[in-house]
């Protein structure tokens, strides 16, 4: 008799016989598939210590790969890692601990450890046609002077953006009670890998832009393990083959992981699931501001601020955020303006001019640290210390003061994309000083990058009003006059950036504040907002108020 004709009973005697004994486990079985495409620059570290050069290599920071074939992978901790994070900030940590185990506190009972029902496969990578892992060189910016620190160099493998991990994941379900709810906290941690909002980011400097991705399209199928058909169509087939029958039909299902469970729970069996699951919510508990701005290269003309402030448009300028250029331009330029692959509306990757990363997140915490000391009378231990609580501490060997490195709250969502402009190529010589000649052999061309904007998205974690405070009046310096510049040629006029447009959010489901309205007309709404946030961050700055952690 075929396993599909077998009834409830001989099916549990025939998996008796087989196993050896009663059979215990899972009574149902999700298999499930996704493509997750990277945004932007990825740094997925490797897992073992490497020394310097131990690999015939100037590169410091190599991404993780399979030992095997050398292909950059994802490991299954790494994401499992990820998924747990975001489902904890999501829902909280008993939550977290339903879908990912743990103690007691953390979904289990009576101080017993709960195993974790979801179980996940590494991933390997797979580069867009016509790219590789690229070496990105990286360096530190002193955030008291704006200029390089002296040999702190570094060099970084760095995945492109437009490459695909195809994950496999497993939920285990071993009361059918649970099974509804266990999906819901699948969905629920899925949902940060949109590639919107202060999502998952895969590997390091995700604060910087870093890792950004986005869930392409899901797969899900569903075993009832109670069932002779179920447990053979599960355990009858081997690894190769469930990786390829569930990649083979990625492509066809909807880019939902809601819509790929619905799309598995099919027939009238399953109809008392579908409804549970679909009733099932998950409330997201998360809270943080967005600043959302829209800046452009160039400033704005001295006659926008004869009589009055005006937003007029920004006169084109210069920019370079050095690179080696590409083989292909090798022969005609020294260095040029940082491009890189990134991915388009349609899912097409094209390499672009970016604004940048380290630097701009280096500018944006420069200005604000100046605001800050410049307001601040009383010493500077108070104003540093709740400066550093947002943008991130630097380390002891760097700033000559005890303690360690802490995180920045303040997150660049992702590395900003420039559009429009146009590429200027200059040729640079060296004069010499003393006769004001051109020294021989000192002559170079640079390919710069005039004009363009791009749109630049600031997160901030746990917020309070003197945070805010201190966001509006970054934006207030750049969008009149632009003290402190971005990347090389400072001194010659390089690097000036003005902000077209900045709205921010200070909590999800609010309406946002239009910071460039509250600037321009001094008896709107927005400026009556702004005006209370800069109130609280001069009361926090200057030591005026105990309520520095919230509002």
């Amino acid at each position: 008799m075929s396993p599909e004709r077998m009834g409830r009973g001989s099916a549990a005697r025939a998996l008796a016989e087989l196993a050896g004994g009663a059979a215990t486990g899972p009574v149902r079985l999700w298999e499930f598939a996704v493509r997750l495409r990277l945004l932007g620059d990825t740094h997925v570290g490797a897992a073992h210590d490497t020394p310097r050069h131990a690999a015939q290599s100037d590169v410091d920071l190599l991404v993780d790969r399979d030992p095997g074939t050398g292909v950059p992978r994802l490991r299954a901790t790494t994401l499992a890692g990820l998924l747990r994070h975001e489902l904890a900030r999501r829902a909280g940590t008993a939550a977290a601990g339903r879908l990912f185990g743990g103690a007691a506190g953390a979904g289990g009972e009576d101080g017993a450890q709960r195993p974790s029902p979801l179980h996940l496969d590494d991933a390997t990578a797979e580069l867009p046609e016509g790219t590789g892992v690229s070496v990105r060189v990286g360096t530190r910016v002193d955030p008291d002077t704006g200029v390089v620190a002296r040999g702190a160099l570094w060099q970084t493998e760095v995945l492109p953006a437009g490459t695909v991990f195809t994950a496999h994941l497993r939920l285990h379900v071993v009361e059918e009670a649970e099974e509804a709810q266990l999906l819901a906290l699948l969905a629920a941690a899925a949902d940060g890998l949109t590639g919107e909002g202060p999502g998952v980011r895969l590997g390091g400097r995700g604060g910087r832009g870093y890792g950004a991705v986005r869930a392409v399209a899901w797969r899900a199928r569903r075993h009832d393990l109670t069932g002779a058909a179920g447990w053979f169509g599960y355990y009858g087939r081997t690894w190769e083959s469930r990786h390829a029958e569930m990649a083979r039909d990625l492509a066809r299902e909807p880019d939902g992981v809601r819509t790929a469970v619905a799309a598995a729970l099919g027939g009238q069996a399953a109809e008392e699931v579908a409804a549970a699951f679909a009733a099932a919510t998950v409330p997201d508990g998360r809270r943080w501001a967005e600043l959302r701005m829209r800046v452009a290269v160039g400033e704005r003309p001295t006659e926008a601020f004869v009589g009055g402030w005006r937003g007029d448009a920004p006169r084109p300028g210069l920019l370079m955020v050095g690179e080696a250029p590409g083989l292909d331009r090798l022969d005609a330029v020294d260095r040029a303006h940082r491009r890189r692959p990134a991915v388009g509306a349609r899912g097409r990757v094209d390499e672009q001019p970016v604004l940048g990363d380290t630097a701009l997140f280096a500018l944006l915490k420069r200005i604000g640290r100046r605001l800050a000391g410049d307001l601040a009378e009383t010493g500077d231990a108070h104003w540093r210390a709740w400066h550093d609580r947002w943008w991130g501490a630097d380390t002891a060997a760097d700033t000559g003061r005890r303690g360690s490195a802490s995180p920045s709250r303040i997150r660049l969502r992702r590395i900003p994309v420039l559009a429009g402009g146009t590429e200027w190529r200059a040729t640079r010589l060296t004069v010499d000083a003393l006769f004001a000649d051109a020294v021989e052999g000192r002559l170079s061309a640079d390919a710069l990058h005039c004009g363009g904007q791009a749109e630049v998205v600031l997160d901030v974690w746990e917020p309070d009003e003197a945070v805010l405070g201190m966001l509006t009046l970054v934006v207030r310096e750049l969008a009149t006059v632009p003290f402190d510049a971005l990347g090389a040629g400072a001194g010659v006029g390089h690097g000036r950036l003005a902000v077209v447009s900045a709205a921010l959010l200070a909590a999800p489901g609010e309406e946002a504040v239009d910071v460039l309205a509250a600037l321009t007309d001094p008896g709107s709404a927005h400026r009556t907002r702004v005006r209370r946030w800069v109130d609280a961050w001069v009361a926090a700055v200057t030591g005026g108020t105990d309520d520095a952690e919230g509002s």
